[in-house]
């Protein structure tokens, strides 16, 4: 594979090979981008699983995307039943839809309490809190979910006021950018990642057709860099920072990825515009540059702390 291929597709490819994901029957691509729809191509040819799924995502966000989205996911749902020999009812969806709906509203009030100041909980512990849930049955940390949701906080002195600063960009599933924020006493208050807000934004609506309220939902959430609205995610940010009283922005993203790296100079401006200081991470999926990720993060707190003032 190209040695400029996102180092995400690089990791799964790699499991695959290697069989760490022997006990895995099933794996879900989407056509999140040119690098995703090779994976596919290749993991056909030299990875042997039971079942594997190319989902077509359209870019359209309106009734005719919708439409054809509901019809990719119908097609999931047939695949997955003649596969697995199971069967997945109107009545098993609504059920589950349901229950992700409350999920989604207990995490977005952990986000809510993020508002506060000082904020609620430290960044790492909410995101090692969010990667858990999303790789765990939900069974397993509903316990954890309704401790957090009741946790109440030890009150904090007016003077205890750590630097608010918010990350932006696709995956991060490792807790390192967001130790280095809170080791230089400053806080990540929110993070709008594919795995954070945008992934809890949003219900699905109880409709009468569980399977094109799944598409709207999720056709219709917060967009990331893959589809078309970039004026929508400068609102977006916009609102978060006000809405979070941010005072910088740290933009994480993985090493060759075209969409996310493709915004950066427009968000930068922006910021610039609003007199917030910005940063862009490039990250290799495992972190392995941390010192030099480390002193780039303190110089920017020190700006934001306005030290160099």
């Amino acid at each position: 594979m190209f040695p400029n291929l996102c180092p995400y597709l690089q990791n799964i490819l790699d499991s695959g090979l290697s069989k760490k994901l022997k006990k895995v029957e099933g794996i879900i691509f989407t056509n999140s981008c040119d690098g995703m729809r090779r994976l596919y191509d290749v993991w056909s040819n030299y990875v042997q699983m039971p079942f594997s799924f190319m989902l077509e995502i359209p870019k359209n966000r309106d009734e005719n995307g919708i439409a054809y989205f509901s019809e990719q996911l119908l097609d999931l749902k047939r695949r997955l039943e003649e596969v697995f020999g199971v069967k997945i009812s109107k009545d098993k969806l609504k059920t589950a839809i349901s229950l992700m709906n409350d999920r989604r509203g207990m995490i977005m009030d952990l986000f809510e309490k993020q508002k506060q100041i000082p904020p609620h909980y430290k960044g790492s512990e909410l995101l090692s809190f969010c990667l858990e849930e999303t790789t765990c049955p939900k069974d397993e940390t509903t316990q954890k979910l309704e401790a957090l949701t009741g946790q109440s906080r030890t009150p904090s002195s007016s003077q205890d006021r750590p630097p608010r600063i918010l990350v932006m960009g696709n995956v991060i599933d490792k807790p390192a950018l967001f130790e280095m924020v809170e080791n230089a006493r400053a806080s990540v208050v929110a993070f709008d990642t594919c795995n954070g807000l945008r992934h809890y934004s949003g219900f699905v609506e109880n409709g009468s057709d569980p399977i094109e309220s799944l598409a709207r939902r999720y056709l219709l959430k917060p967009p990331c860099t893959r589809m078309p609205g970039f004026d929508k995610r400068i609102e977006r940010l916009e609102q978060l920072i006000e809405e979070y009283s941010i005072e910088g922005v740290i933009y994480g993203s993985l090493k060759f990825c075209d969409y996310s790296l493709f915004e950066v100079p427009r968000i930068e401006d922006f910021l610039r515009k609003n007199r917030l200081p910005f940063l862009v991470l490039e990250n290799d999926y495992i972190w392995s540059d941390v010192e030099r990720m480390r002193i780039r993060v303190e110089a920017l707190l020190e700006v934001v702390s306005g030290e160099f003032d």
